[in-house]
């Protein structure tokens, strides 16, 4: 079976430490491209985000971002997918979160998910204060009592405690919702708890593209670093993860050499081998 798709993470795997695309890696994906290989880049940052490291040059087809609530196509920004939480599950979410003491924001639609509402309590939070920081142009605090009239994108619980944090709790109370955690990206130690409508996750996402932009028989290969990736590492054919990768990670999937080292090529070429088809 031919390779049919390749998905990969951005930060802390197709980028490096320094958030560059390395020479090695865009020859890697040219080359996918030559072969008819579908290239999607797969992230949890929203557009507005992503767009701050993923240039128009980059060769690749598809971006995935908010974990699959918005899919672009990225040689047209044509934005070809998108899934919302409605305003009556948002104003839930927001009044369960606010109810169980938390840190959270709650984003706006796809593609303004970059805006939100924020909710702190009086705590110490860093991290939380961290992200206020660059992103205060686009925030702003609730108003009480929470009023949500239009559909949201997701709400981030930033949680300063090391994963998995207040994760396993709130995926079993809020299981009418897509529950994902992940690492900061910011300090690389608190969790990101990260709540989206049913069904909204890199796997899905993943999945619809290798429906309706792939050639039928297609294989799949999937390469990440984080928690966040998970759902789509065990849905593709061929799971790799990055040596800078969690250590429970590199034992459960195959590691490749580390996101500063071209580990997303050794990936493809582990991908493209006779013995691994």
């Amino acid at each position: 079976m031919h390779l049919g798709i390749v998905v990969s993470d951005l930060d802390g795997t197709l980028l490096d430490s320094n958030r560059r695309l390395s020479p090695a890696d865009r020859r890697t994906l040219l080359e996918l491209g030559a072969q008819g290989v579908v290239r999607v880049v797969a992230t949890g940052r929203s557009l507005f985000s992503a767009l701050r490291v993923v240039g128009d040059d980059w060769p690749i087809d598809f971006l995935v971002h908010a974990s699959g609530a918005g899919i672009t196509h990225w040689p047209t920004r044509e934005l070809v997918k998108v899934e919302h939480m409605q305003a009556p599950a948002a104003l839930s979410l927001a009044l369960h979160l606010e109810a169980r003491g938390l840190d959270f924001m709650l984003h706006c639609a796809v593609p303004d998910n970059h805006r939100c509402y924020l909710h702190r309590t009086p705590r110490e939070n860093r991290d939380f204060d961290r992200r206020v920081e660059l992103y205060a142009d686009y925030m702003q605090p609730f108003s009480r009592p929470f009023a949500i009239s239009e559909p949201m994108c997701q709400a981030v619980v930033i949680d300063p405690a090391p994963s998995p944090g207040r994760y396993p709790e709130l995926r079993r109370e809020l299981n009418e919702f897509s529950v994902i955690r992940t690492t900061s990206p910011l300090d690389g130690a608190a969790t990101w708890i990260e709540v989206f409508p049913t069904g909204v996750c890199k796997s899905a996402a993943a999945r619809w593209l290798l429906a309706t932009r792939v050639r039928a028989g297609g294989r799949s290969l999937a390469v990440g670093n984080d928690y966040n990736d998970l759902d789509l590492l065990d849905w593709a054919d061929l799971a790799c993860v990055v040596a800078n990768a969690p250590a429970e990670l590199c034992e459960r999937y195959r590691r490749v050499a580390s996101n500063d080292a071209n580990g997303f090529t050794e990936a493809v070429e582990l991908a493209l081998a006779p013995a691994v088809h």
